[in-house]
């Protein structure tokens, strides 16, 4: 997509898109100072809230502490999969754009109520709701967000939790600047329009890849952006009996690549079904693919969102789509009152 062309421009979400890259250039990691105050290397971290506010943000924290392997338990569940837990000896971090989630106020005010005071919120609004029930709540200021569809917001949650995780390494840096250009070229890149063609004439999409939040943040956003039925695939789940249902009118889209498992998967879904395949990958593969930009393994998830963003603006454009508006979907999607 094009920033400045007026196929794009006239829409929020395309803006929001393009100010998440600037977000990420001007992000300044000494805005975690203070936050949970002295918080220990041992004691275990819940990150919670629902949607987009949890999928891509916590879930890359908890992929990101695995690769790490040093600083403190990271666990991310929906604040509805935790009530009624014990979470007595963890640091519980509730993420919420608007502050007014009703299933994240609901937790906590139950674990305020309970007398847990480890509580910190995330919020893209000053004076939210949530701020009552937390101990602390960071304000991010991403500026006002007008489509339904969040992104910069999400982008700016990852950022939070990625910083605080580097906290506890000396030679670790997000390299704002550098991910930042690496994000927007995966916005403006060019796709193929015979992808473009597959995905908006789609009658189902998978998408399938690490369970890091990417591809189940874009399965959200298939819903969201192009209104179409999306299924998320954790790792290499496509190859493990979902192609009993497969036809020739979906499309499977690998965030990751898989290089060891081409062939049985281009034998399968391209072959014998007659499945439509596409690959994001900086490298060639035997599929359609969206060319991502090379970079370090810290900027790779990002860089995957945006590319998948870029892919979904390209496919809503062409089915002539309302991107900021959905008929049915809501900024917020449940709000305590």
């Amino acid at each position: 997509m094009t920033r400045n062309d007026s196929r794009y421009s006239r829409y929020h979400l395309v803006s929001e898109m393009y100010e998440a890259a600037e977000y990420i250039r001007d992000f300044n990691t000494e805005m975690i100072g203070g936050f949970i105050g002295e918080s220990s290397a041992n004691i275990p971290l819940m990150l919670t809230g629902e949607g987009s506010s949890r999928i891509f943000p916590g879930k890359n924290a908890v992929h990101r502490r695995l690769s790490l392997s040093k600083g403190p338990v990271v666990m991310t569940e929906s604040s509805t999969d935790l009530a009624g837990k014990n979470l007595a000896d963890f640091v519980v971090i509730g993420a919420s754009n608007s502050g007014k989630t009703k299933e994240l106020i609901t937790l906590f005010r139950t674990l305020t109520d309970s007398g847990h005071r480890n509580l910190y919120g995330l919020s893209c609004n000053a004076d939210s709701l949530l701020a009552k029930f937390a101990g602390q709540t960071l304000f991010i200021d991403t500026g006002p967000e007008k489509a339904v569809a969040a992104t910069k917001s999400v982008v700016a949650q990852a950022l939070f939790y990625d910083a605080l995780l580097i906290n506890w390494y000396n030679n670790l840096s997000l390299f704002t600047e550098e991910l930042s250009g690496q994000f927007q070229q995966a916005l403006s890149s060019g796709i193929d329009d015979k992808i473009i063609d597959a995905v908006s004439g789609a009658e189902m999409i998978y998408f399938a890849g690490n369970n890091n939040g990417v591809a189940e943040e874009l399965t959200l956003k298939t819903n969201e952006i192009i209104r179409k039925r999306s299924a998320y695939l954790p790792g290499t789940y496509l190859l493990h009996g979902v192609e009993e249902i497969v036809s020739s009118r979906d499309v499977i889209i690998m965030v990751d690549a898989y290089p060891g498992e081409f062939e049985k998967i281009k034998s399968i879904y391209s072959d014998s079904i007659g499945a439509t395949v596409i690959a994001m990958s900086h490298e060639d593969t035997p599929f359609p693919t969206v060319s991502l930009p090379s970079a370090n393994p810290f900027h790779e998830s990002y860089i995957r969102l945006a590319a998948g963003w870029n892919l979904l603006v390209e496919a809503g454009i062409k089915l002539g789509i309302d991107l900021d508006k959905p008929d049915r979907a809501r900024k917020i999607g449940n709000e305590a009152l």
